[in-house]
């Protein structure tokens, strides 16, 4: 493998473990019905904000030995786990579908979606181990994310054989 493909997977997978810790994130606060988005990070013991260090995934959570920096409450481990998943799950993902210098514009817009669902995918399993229901406007995701792709690949083969 050479320097640059090296690069790619290296950015996937730490492209996954960020994912991986939105992931966290929106499992605890969908249910919850709190912002996703815009609301800053915060121990869900002491509900103290986060600072940009106590974010960094992975490494937070093994520098800070599983526990808040604040309150020194231990962090649940399915945090590292999650992050740790969802990245190696990217890197996976773009090793099968080759991404590297040479993708082009069709397969990487096919991996996206495929990255896509993969939200879906995880965001939806972490919900229903936790509630064992999953939210309507969740599940209107994974409906439109599956449609669009589905269009995109109709229309796309369609124009090009």
């Amino acid at each position: 493998m050479d320097l640059i493909n090296f690069i790619i997977y290296l950015t996937l997978w730490i492209s996954g473990t960020v994912f991986g810790s939105f992931f966290t994130l929106a499992v605890h606060r969908i249910p919850k019905h709190q912002d996703i988005t815009h609301e800053r990070s915060y121990c869900p013991n002491c509900n103290h904000k986060l600072q940009f260090l106590d974010l960094i995934p992975v490494w937070s959570y093994i520098f800070l030995g599983g526990k808040c920096r604040y309150c020194k409450n231990k962090i649940r481990p399915r945090y590292l786990i999650l992050e740790i998943t969802s990245g190696l799950v990217f890197l996976l993902l773009g090793l099968w579908r080759n991404i590297g210098l040479n993708t082009s514009i069709h397969e990487f817009i096919i991996f996206a979606f495929d990255i896509l669902f993969l939200c879906f995918g995880f965001i939806s399993i972490g919900i229903f181990k936790e509630t064992k229901k999953l939210p309507k406007g969740l599940i209107i995701y994974g409906v439109s994310v599956t449609t669009a792709k589905i269009i995109y690949s109709v229309v796309v083969h369609s124009i090009w054989s």
